[in-house]
């Protein structure tokens, strides 16, 4: 499950079902899990699940220099419990060398709530 370059972003599968994409440098890690689901003929589908954000907090009074993970699960029926999207994520990280131990990872349930457009967002006719 090495690193694979994505439009100046890094993918990597964190489970059969789940791949990260994500925006790494040296000090703050950004980016979203999806859902996949392979079609057989070649390609998948990608459904975005999760979006997660990692950092080194500078600020740690009574704790350790260590890495933070924040995983925001969305309310949709193709995400799995928050617990395993966020463990599962940490493990990956941890592996593919993106963090590293110390770490500590929290997942939360998210949806998003509204938005609106500020300037020309959309290309629409």
């Amino acid at each position: 499950m090495s690193l694979e370059p994505f439009g100046g972003m890094m993918r990597f599968s964190i489970a059969p079902t789940m791949d990260a994409l994500c925006l790494i440098n040296s000090e703050f890690v950004s980016g979203e899990v999806y859902h996949v689901e392979r079609i057989a003929a070649g390609g998948a589908n990608f459904t975005p699940i999760a979006r997660f954000f990692a950092w080194r907090p500078v600020h740690v009074e009574n704790y350790h220099p260590h890495w933070r993970v924040d995983c925001f699960v969305h309310a949709h029926e193709l995400s799995p419990e928050p617990k395993l999207v966020g463990k599962a994520l940490a493990r990956h990280l941890l592996q593919e060398a993106i963090c590293t131990e110390p770490l500590w990872v929290s997942w939360h349930r998210g949806e998003e709530l509204g938005g609106t457009n500020l300037g020309e967002v959309f290309d629409i006719d």
